[in-house]
């Protein structure tokens, strides 16, 4: 019984560095790097040193063979520092026990050295080695050191078969937990690769679009007809400008830079009112708003932030129609250290599926829009540590609800 424990000790002392150790690797998702190496030579010593300071040997006469693990992590890792520094340990460890039989002892260390440079790639077959040789050096040592090791063939057999088991074990738990995880980085490029290929077609979908429309209107332009000009210059000039802001959105979808610093959020909130308000005005449009009276500061960048309210505004007075009665609500509450801003018109609302969509870039059911603004906007509040979702309800309403976190003074 005391046996057995000793290997579900042996066996949680060795594997909870390298659990560890890749806990890391699937955080940083790296498998190549200065650190990286560190890391594997800081996890070989942690289990050296766990198994010296807490495992005992199975037989109380023999010196324990696992810990000879960590040298084949070592090994296996292909980190020659910890092979030098972990053989010279080892050597150091059986020559306290086996008194007078130093150069035995080295010899058998450089051996495994010699395999590795063998056959490195074919870590079981060197594993193969590793307990053939332990076992050969073990009967060779206890032989000179006058013991009938004959007695202790039992011993000795199980103390290999035990390392052997263990050091399989180990190596299998790397390599295997490796792969996935390399699997899973692989999968994920695949999937970066992919978005970046339908942004890529969608952008040029999109450019396409009003670089036809030009060149179809160039091709019927005859430059000496003046009604070409005032009829088709203002139509060249609107795809031109369309296609601006389509390149301006897309550039900004990907370089959001945040530069954060305290403001006070309701000041911010009131010159957006300022300067859309009359928009509202041109488009009989009756903007309300129900702002906390007192100052609520938060960490944010004040431009990014007056950006966002801005386009979300701008969203609502467009989805109001023309010969409707509109009106477009700003409130304010606070909870849970959080500041709640809605944003609700009377427009048309929106489908569910349209809601579910519109989130995403280039998604947009505007005739001129590029579909890059509320994914925009979205980024920006995330990067607020915040959160914008919407509510509608088809030929009734939209609701923005934006939840920013506030400081405390």
């Amino acid at each position: 019984m005391k046996i057995f424990d000793t290997m579900i000790l042996d066996a949680i002392l060795i594997s909870l560095p390298l659990t560890i150790y890749f806990l890391y690797i699937a955080y940083t998702k790296t498998f190549n790097n200065k650190e990286n190496n560190l890391l594997i030579v800081v996890t070989i010593f942690s289990v050296l040193y766990l198994l010296f300071k807490y495992t005992t040997p199975l037989y109380l006469n023999m010196p324990f063979m696992i810990i000879n693990i960590p040298l084949i992590i070592a090994y296996l890792k292909n980190s020659n520092s910890s092979i030098i520094i972990t053989s010279t340990i080892m050597v150091i460890y059986y020559y306290n026990f086996y008194q007078g039989f130093l150069f035995i002892i080295v010899l058998e260390y450089i051996l495994y050295y010699l395999f590795y440079l063998r056959i490195s790639k074919k870590i079981y077959n060197f594993l193969a080695l590793f307990i053939l040789l332990k076992i050969v050096i073990t009967i060779i040592l206890m032989s000179y050191m006058n013991y009938q090791f004959t007695i202790y063939i039992p011993e000795i057999l199980i103390e290999v078969i035990y390392l052997y088991i263990i050091s399989y074990a180990v190596i299998m738990l790397v390599e295997k937990t490796e792969e996935v995880l390399k699997l899973h980085m692989n999968i994920k490029e695949i999937k970066q690769n992919e978005q970046i290929h339908t942004s890529l077609f969608q952008i040029t979908h999109e450019i396409k679009n009003p670089i036809a429309v030009c060149k179809g209107y160039l091709d019927m332009f005859d430059g000496d007809n003046p009604e070409h000009f005032k009829k088709y210059i203002p139509i060249l000039k609107d795809e031109i400008n369309r296609t601006l802001l389509l390149l301006e959105d897309f550039l900004a979808m990907n370089k959001v830079k945040i530069n954060k610093d305290i403001i006070d959020i309701n000041l911010l909130i009131e010159e957006v009112i300022k300067s859309i308000d009359m928009l509202c005005n041109k488009n009989n449009i009756k903007l309300t708003s129900k702002i906390i009276d007192n100052d609520i500061y938060i960490n944010a960048d004040y431009n990014r932030l007056t950006q966002v309210f801005i386009n979300l505004l701008k969203n609502s007075i467009e989805a109001i129609p023309k010969n409707k009665e509109g009106t477009i609500s700003i409130n304010e509450k606070l909870k849970d250290k959080n500041l709640i801003i809605t944003i609700k018109d009377n427009g048309k609302g929106m489908s569910t599926e349209l809601l579910n969509k519109i989130k995403e870039p280039f998604y947009t059911t505007k005739q001129k829009g590029t579909g890059l603004g509320v994914s925009l906007s979205d980024q920006i509040i995330k990067a607020h540590n915040g959160i914008l979702n919407y509510e509608s309800k088809e030929g009734e309403y939209t609701k923005v609800i934006i939840t920013l976190p506030v400081e405390e003074y």
